[in-house]
């Protein structure tokens, strides 16, 4: 079934978001040719955007859409999923805008 997965192109479309009592909801539809679009929410968490290493609002669609394209390479997704992102989502999937400080390289 994976295989077959991959070989239909699915596009993901992001639709907007919402915020919510415990984040913000991100919701995406993802459509491939003979199937019908699905509605996929993902949540991220309100304390990811505070603190020292906070989220802007602006990379949060980003980081969902990223681990979106991830989850549906690996695995077929019911209709309304819904899924809560982590910390460790979160650091897997963020991209560094410019401006804010890089974290520096190791030294070989």
């Amino acid at each position: 079934m994976i295989g077959d997965m991959k070989e239909t192109k699915q596009n993901i479309r992001y639709l907007g978001f919402e915020s919510t009592e415990d984040g913000r909801r991100f919701d995406f539809s993802i459509t491939a040719a003979g199937e019908e679009a699905k509605r996929v929410s993902l949540i991220i968490p309100a304390l990811m955007f505070k603190g020292a290493n906070k989220i802007t609002f602006q990379e949060s669609a980003k980081i969902c859409y990223e681990k979106l394209r991830v989850l549906i390479e690996r695995e077929r997704l019911e209709e309304q999923a819904r899924i809560r992102l982590t910390g460790d989502d979160i650091a897997q999937f963020r991209h560094i805008p410019r401006g804010r400080p890089r974290p520096p390289k190791p030294e070989n």
